[in-house]
């Protein structure tokens, strides 16, 4: 059975640890047959924000249940792109700048709805007296 390597695709002969062609540790394979990984060019464009910051600001201030799922995402970007996936990069980043934007916007939402319920009842106790 050919085993190929999760790295660069390659197929690996022998037990070996380490493949042969890029050097990247081997690890254990089921006994299904694996599609090797395509191999990724390295990109034209400069590396994706992260937004890691202002996801934990977010998630901070505005929106608890929103933010964490931009923090999830924003931490994966760096490490996907240091590690030849920038496809997968560049989509953890797209999610993490759409999930902190929902943050942000249900915060901002649920705190004027908070404010305006807060000056009419300001209002009422006033008309009261």
């Amino acid at each position: 059975m050919t085993r190929y390597c999760n790295s660069c695709g390659s197929p690996v002969e022998g037990n070996g640890s380490f493949c042969t062609n890029c050097g990247a540790p081997l690890y254990q394979q089921s006994n299904a047959y694996q599609e090797p990984r395509a191999y990724q060019t390295q990109p034209t464009g400069p590396q994706p924000k992260s937004y890691l910051v202002l996801s934990i600001l977010a998630t901070i201030f505005c929106c608890l249940p929103f933010g964490i799922p931009g923090i999830v995402f924003a931490a994966k970007v760096d490490n996907l792109w240091t590690s030849g996936f920038y496809q997968e990069a560049e989509e953890a980043s797209r999610k993490a700048k759409n999930w902190t934007v929902a943050s942000i916007i249900t915060g901002a939402v649920v705190g004027l709805a908070y404010a305006i319920l807060v000056f009419f009842g300001a209002m009422e106790a006033s008309s009261l007296f």
